[in-house]
């Protein structure tokens, strides 16, 4: 189709993206019109063109740290195996468990020296949600997503993106373990309440664009609701 609109998806390290890139392939196989651009990693919103559609995806910061230590972890394991770096052979020879890297954070000693290389080590909990938004602080305001999407909420909020982009996606989300990412964590330590301080103080920006994220939502569905009255 040569009239194709093309939305692109910001990939924010562990905020669902590989369910939503089944999700994606399910809409652009359905030939309606859309094509969604999962991009990689590396993409960030100031390397897509001011204006050009996108949707991305947000998630917890504490979750999203104990997914990404064990995703890495595990190295990708089962859905790819992505060895470990030099760094990370480091990390995880010094902290088990990501609630031990969590609770070490701004100790004085030498582990807690360890803690802060090892988190800045480990691909995923290196990076913070808002580093796909450098230099672009005011994009809530000059150039808004079509949608944003929840990890908490994920299908909720992915119908809702499905009616802003006018596709009747029929069936259910997919739900296998492997090809969606997803783990069991019932097994590991939970994170502690000194494990949870350290992690807001470390992750303090990403709770703020939650919060702005949010807030943005609830603006948006404020105004759809007058619209439809």
């Amino acid at each position: 189709m040569s009239d194709v609109k093309k939305i692109h998806y910001l990939h924010i390290g562990k905020c669902a993206g590989t369910i939503f890139h089944e999700v994606a392939k399910a809409v652009n196989q359905a030939n309606v019109g859309v094509e969604i651009i999962k991009h990689g990693h590396d993409v960030g919103l100031k390397h897509i063109a001011f204006g050009e559609p996108y949707v991305f995806a947000i998630r917890s910061p504490h979750t999203r740290f104990v997914s990404g230590f064990y995703s890495r972890k595990r190295k990708g394991q089962p859905r790819i195996l992505t060895p470990y770096t030099k760094y990370e052979e480091l990390a995880f020879a010094e902290f088990e468990h990501a609630n031990e890297l969590a609770e070490a954070l701004f100790a004085k000693s030498k582990r807690g020296k360890k803690a802060i290389q090892a988190i800045k080590s480990i691909i995923h909990t290196s990076m913070n949600q808002v580093d796909w938004f450098d230099r672009c602080g005011f994009f809530l305001e000059n150039n808004p997503p079509i949608h944003i999407i929840r990890q908490e909420n994920f299908e909720e909020d992915c119908r809702n993106f499905f009616v802003k982009i006018g596709v009747d996606l029929q069936g259910e989300f997919p739900n296998d373990p492997v090809s969606t990412h997803k783990n069991d964590y019932t097994d590991i330590p939970e994170l502690s309440d000194k494990a949870l301080k350290n992690l807001y103080a470390w992750y303090r920006q990403d709770y703020e664009l939650i919060n702005l994220c949010n807030h943005w939502l609830e603006e948006q569905d404020d105004t759809s609701k007058k619209s439809n009255k």
